[in-house]
């Protein structure tokens, strides 16, 4: 599949500020990437209904040349796009560019070879047309769910990892003693250093990051990524 390199391009866009009830919605990105114009207006009247923002593209290489959303997006994905380009090799894309999108399957041409390599691929749904709407609209919440919880855990890497750069190199190395199970005196002994000294460094290590006991120290430690995670 010959895909040229990403420029900001949308094919369909429709904005929707807020669902029903009147309460502000997450900013969220629905994409729908499928041959048929006609099902991908179909799948824009369902999805804006439910309050989701959406961008349509009819070519992978459109696609492609859209870019990464900036917000938590989701894939509506046809398995058998134009051109002879299939939806696995469109997922083996997102996959080599290092784009975590979650990607719900759809095709006309349901067999269990179709289910298997969808899966492989990593999707999140896989669905045959015809399908109920209220099925794609289920897959699409739980997709997006997925790309909200992981992008929240991305924000709050980033929020560690901002923290534990502030930590002094004596401050690391109690906190990697500590979470290796060593006690005040065990760490002193190991270091040189008074049982004092090593409380001092021990607390303000833990306020900087912002734990309350060594289990907590121990998380943030592996998502500030200076000790592996198990």
């Amino acid at each position: 599949m010959d895909i040229p390199p990403t420029t900001p391009h949308f094919v369909s866009r429709r904005l929707v500020a807020e669902r029903s009830g009147g309460l502000p919605q997450e900013e969220q990105l629905v994409l729908v990437l499928d041959d048929d114009l006609a099902i991908l207006r179909g799948l824009e009247r369902l999805l804006t209904a439910h309050g989701y923002r959406v961008r349509l593209h009819s070519e992978a290489e459109d696609f492609f040349r859209a870019g990464l959303p900036t917000v938590s997006a989701c894939l509506i994905l046809d398995n058998q796009l134009g051109n002879g380009t299939t939806g696995i090799e469109v997922h083996a894309e997102l996959q080599r560019r290092a784009w975590d999108i979650p990607t719900v399957f759809v095709t006309a041409h349901w067999n269990v070879q179709s289910v298997v390599d969808a899966m492989r691929a990593g999707a999140d749904g896989f669905l045959t047309k015809p399908y109920e709407p209220q099925e794609l609209v289920d897959a699409v919440a739980q997709a997006l769910q997925r790309a909200s919880s992981k992008r929240q855990d991305e924000v709050l890497i980033t929020q560690v990892r901002t923290k534990a750069a502030s930590l002094t190199t004596r401050e690391r190395e109690i906190v990697q003693l500590v979470i290796a199970g060593l006690l005040n005196k065990e760490i002193a002994d190991r270091l040189n250093l008074a049982v004092v000294t090593v409380k001092i460094h021990r607390g303000r290590a833990m306020r900087k990051l912002g734990a309350g006991n060594p289990a907590e120290l121990a998380r943030l430690a592996v998502l500030a990524g200076f000790i592996p995670s198990p």
